[in-house]
């Protein structure tokens, strides 16, 4: 998801300057968290179904993920929605409503496509719908400003007791070495120690023809989005950022880099993985 133009990112002068490192080395170089919580308080709404009951009615979702389990229901959403939209950048980048429908409206005019926020943000709507706890996460990179970031869905499953990780992007989810879906975090600490990711079958080349066959670029291009990762206390029908927002960054990037932002970006910044990744 590009946030400025390389343009404008020469219009400002860096807050924190872009290092000329390998991603994954700058991504194991800033590997440790810290214990800064926030005080905020998570809160889902669950107000979708209500909301998008003709979305679910035209498409018959409800026999879509009649019988199956949570894991099954979130990714059988994500592989419908996939089906329909892709990953692209037209003009606006995505719809300026939030509502499923609104992000829909705006790839349907758009040939299908709508960025990785359009497509993150529609497929979490549709997972809550069905009483699961999805939300959209912003991974960010190391520099301030930047030319791109990343948007991806997590999901609570409680059959798994954990996140899983979805990116609608690529219609993508990933497996660690013994078989098990895994998380963002789990990404993170994967990527980091040089593990092995497997994905699904199905996965695209990010919206485009054919499948993502090597996952060797997409492990570089998110270390490099994952040193800053931000979620909003509010998950709810049509909200992006509405209610606020806490941003996981690493403890040497506290200590160092984050004194270059403003006050009220500071206030946003957690050092703690176990509050960020509260259920």
């Amino acid at each position: 998801m590009a946030w400025l133009s390389k343009e404008e990112e020469k219009k400002y002068k860096h807050q924190v300057e872009p290092k000329d490192t390998a991603k994954i080395d700058i991504l194991k170089e800033y590997a440790n968290y810290g214990n800064i919580k926030s005080n905020g308080k998570i809160e889902y709404k669950f107000d979708e179904r209500e909301n998008i009951l003709d979305i679910i009615e035209k498409y018959s979702l409800d026999d879509l993920v009649k019988g199956k389990s949570d894991v099954e229901t979130a990714i059988a959403l994500m592989h419908w929605f996939c089906a329909r939209y892709r990953h692209g950048n037209p003009p606006g980048g995505l719809a300026s409503t939030r509502t499923l429908q609104g992000l829909m409206e705006f790839a349907d005019r758009n040939e299908g496509r709508t960025n990785c926020r359009g497509l993150a943000l529609a497929l979490a709507q549709l997972i809550r719908a069905y009483n699961l706890k999805a939300f959209h996460i912003t991974c960010c990179p190391y520099e301030e400003p930047f030319n791109d970031c990343h948007v991806v869905v997590c999901v609570y499953c409680e059959s798994l007791n954990k996140y899983i990780m979805l990116d609608p992007s690529a219609n993508l989810y990933l497996k660690n070495s013994t078989d098990e879906i895994i998380s963002v975090e789990e990404f993170r600490d994967i990527l980091i120690a040089d593990g092995e990711l497997i994905p699904n079958k199905e996965v695209t080349n990010w919206g485009n023809e054919g499948s993502m066959t090597d996952l060797s670029e997409y492990r570089d291009y998110m270390a490099k989005n994952l040193i800053r990762i931000d979620r909003s206390f509010l998950s709810c029908y049509g909200n992006d950022r509405d209610g606020g927002n806490i941003i996981l960054i690493p403890e040497k990037y506290m200590q160092n880099e984050a004194k270059n932002f403003n006050a009220e970006m500071q206030s946003k910044f957690i050092t703690s993985r176990e509050c960020f990744w509260q259920i």
